[in-house]
């Protein structure tokens, strides 16, 4: 059965040919006339009248000359402007269909529809003819390729990657490792869903109700995440009036995204207060005006200072604010649950010592060391979580039934008790040096008797995910070589696997603190295949 001939394609070829040929004279265009119906008017392709008609009016060519020459009506219906003289014909565009069929695009047609491919080849094509493609050797393979690199674009990236970079909460990577009760909610949630029925309980409750119960606050509330609910704090609070911070509490969170510039958006007014390094509760006390609303502390998590500092405890801004009739807001960036410096780690703030401070709001990620998905958690008074809830940015704010799913899991097992045996993330930073070493020394002793060069050393590394700034957290590491593989190179083969590494001076490095002792074999296989990395 023979192919019908794709109009728009060889509507573009006969255009191309008639545009750049020189046509000085008239044999020559019959020359290309005779080329195009040897080509695409003969045995390859079958033409139909609604092909033939939009070709002609597409290319100024009358009917009788695309189908027996140009006797009739002197071929062209109106004169082409004549190219430059020493200019010559070009390579000719190979047709969609035959792009369509190369072997290139072999990887990509179950993943891209026709249609979609249709069109990539065609701007493809114009592209290609644009640029000018004297010297091109194989335009069909060149057009083949560029298709199919811009189709796997579309292609959906794996998801199951095993972090192995020591960074615990990396941002790049999506940040905190979800407790298995957190992944099996969202799957379940996927389904008919509770999220606001008659018969349900209201969209928020149950992750409040966890929340009052872990913090002793009087209310609770969620949102997409932290900065969301810094917008919703000062939008419901302070639209219009001044909210007094420490100048070195006014950073920059990510991707260009500042504090001051959030509290600003929704019409507060920040007032900034003390020095980069220095804040005392007299420069609060100062800047107080019939103006101010609202009190707020960040605790910086995202970068680390030292030295001459100093900053303003909790209670003494909750007792200034309590007696100026201001609201105390405390933003604890990313925040715990559990006190983490019994397991000899740096401190880092928790909620329940934010609610015994008596701020009115406590703010924190509940995606950093607590562990469950990127959202934002308030907690506080009544009064406050109540009017927060009830402004018209709370609806905005408002986190999808998925992300309620994984935080309800992930609070369900703080309630158990069991955070630091189950949660990803205290496991990982609870993690002892000497586990460690265990473990990277039997995965480097199975890698060497695989034939792949591993070396295995202490080193150090970071929490990430703007939590815990500056510290230094032990761990062991395991260093791999490739015989024919530059750094560079191995680094994207295991990618490719499924294992995210870092590189540094020249060696691929895998850190176990990030890795949980289940995913040691999914690791050590994706080590072992990228061995060979042809997959032979």
């Amino acid at each position: 059965m023979k192919e019908r001939i794709d109009a728009m394609s060889v509507a573009e070829r006969i255009r191309f040919l008639m545009g750049t040929a020189t046509e000085t004279a008239f044999a020559e265009r019959l020359g290309i006339r005779a080329h195009l119906v040897a080509r695409y008017l003969g045995g390859e392709m079958v033409p139909d009248p609604c092909a033939l008609v939009h070709i002609s009016g597409s290319c100024e060519v009358t009917l009788e000359w695309l189908l027996r020459g140009p006797a009739s009506n002197g071929g062209k219906r109106a004169e082409r402007k004549e190219v430059a003289a020493g200019s010559g014909p070009r390579a000719v565009p190979p047709p969609v269909n035959a792009v369509l069929n190369h072997d290139a695009l072999a990887a990509v047609r179950n993943f891209v529809s026709n249609s979609f491919l249709v069109d990539i080849v065609r701007e493809e094509i114009q592209q290609w003819m644009k640029a000018g493609a004297v010297n091109s050797k194989d335009p069909l393979a060149e057009i083949a390729r560029q298709t199919a690199s811009r189709a796997l674009a579309l292609c959906l990236p794996r998801r199951d990657c095993i972090n192995a970079t020591g960074i615990i909460i990396h941002t790049g990577w999506g940040n905190a490792p979800l407790h298995s009760l957190a992944r099996r909610r969202v799957t379940a949630a996927t389904g008919a869903s509770p999220t606001g029925a008659a018969e349900a309980l209201p969209r928020l409750e149950t992750c409040a109700r966890l929340l009052r119960t872990l913090t002793g606050a009087e209310a609770a509330t969620v949102t997409t995440l932290n900065a969301a609910s810094l917008l919703l704090v000062a939008g419901a609070l302070a639209a219009g009036r001044e909210i007094i911070i420490a100048a070195r509490d006014l950073v920059e969170i990510s991707q260009g995204a500042r504090i001051s510039d959030i509290l600003q958006s929704v019409g507060a007014r920040v007032v900034s207060v003390g020095s980069a390094n220095c804040v005392y509760v007299q420069d609060y006390a100062r800047a107080i005006t019939p103006q101010t609303a609202m009190v707020m502390r960040i605790r910086v998590s995202n970068m680390a200072t030292s030295g001459y500092i100093a900053h303003v405890t909790g209670p003494d801004l909750a007792a200034l604010a309590e007696k100026n009739n201001l609201i105390y807001v405390d933003n604890l960036g990313g925040g715990s649950l559990v006190d983490i410096t019994g397991r000899g780690l740096p401190e880092c703030p928790t909620l329940q010592q934010g609610v015994a401070d008596n701020a009115h709001l406590v703010l924190a990620s509940g995606d950093k060391i607590i562990g469950g998905p990127q959202a934002g958690i308030i907690v506080g008074k009544k009064d406050y979580v109540s009017r927060i809830s009830h402004h018209v940015l709370a609806r905005i704010c408002r986190p999808a039934k998925l992300t309620l799913a994984a935080l309800e899991a992930t609070l369900a097992v703080y309630i158990t008790g069991r955070a630091w045996d189950e949660m990803p993330t205290l496991r990982l930073l609870a993690s002892p040096p000497e586990g460690l070493s265990q473990r990277a020394n039997a995965i480097g002793k199975v890698l060497f008797a695989a034939g792949i060069e591993a070396t295995v050393s202490a080193d150090t590394t970071e929490c990430g995910g703007a939590v815990l700034p500056g510290v230094l957290l032990p761990t062991w590491t395991i260093q791999i070589k490739h015989p024919r593989l530059t750094e560079d190179q191995l680094y994207d083969v295991l990618l490719a696997r499924g294992v995210v590494a870092r590189r540094a001076q020249g060696k691929v490095i895998l850190d176990l603190r990030s890795v949980l002792p289940e995913d040691d074999s999914l690791l050590l296989r994706g080590i072992v295949d990228s061995n060979d990395p042809d997959g032979q």
